[in-house]
């Protein structure tokens, strides 16, 4: 009976490590989502609003909707790339910086 209590504790030791790691990568991920938006948008944002200056002015809907349409599919893109990247490497070993990256950016074809 001893015996597997220490098995319940020793596994519930590692669900506890498991989780606080889980919720570290998910902190770095949406961290980095956000970071890499605003970065995305600042261009977006100098280049695109400037051509719907006007029908902004007027209140329209359709531009409203537009741009609403522009910026969901830009974040769309940013977040799936991200997501698959971030896949890619829990698959990956650390060994090093150069080695982790290189891992993460090859495709699955390539690594086979």
């Amino acid at each position: 009976m001893g015996k597997r209590r220490q098995k319940g504790e020793k596994g519930m030791e590692q669900l506890k490590n498991a989780s606080a790691d889980s919720r570290k990568k998910s902190l770095i991920e949406t961290s980095l989502d956000i970071f890499l938006g605003f970065l995305m948008f600042l261009p977006v944002n100098y280049f695109v609003l400037p051509l719907f200056a006007e029908p902004i002015a007027d209140h329209s809907l359709l531009t409203a909707i537009q741009i609403g349409m522009i910026f969901s599919t830009i974040s769309l893109i940013r977040k799936f790339a991200l997501r698959r990247w971030f896949e890619k490497m829990r698959n990956c070993e650390w060994n090093g910086l150069k080695y982790f990256l290189t891992c993460s950016f090859q495709s699955r074809n390539s690594a086979a």
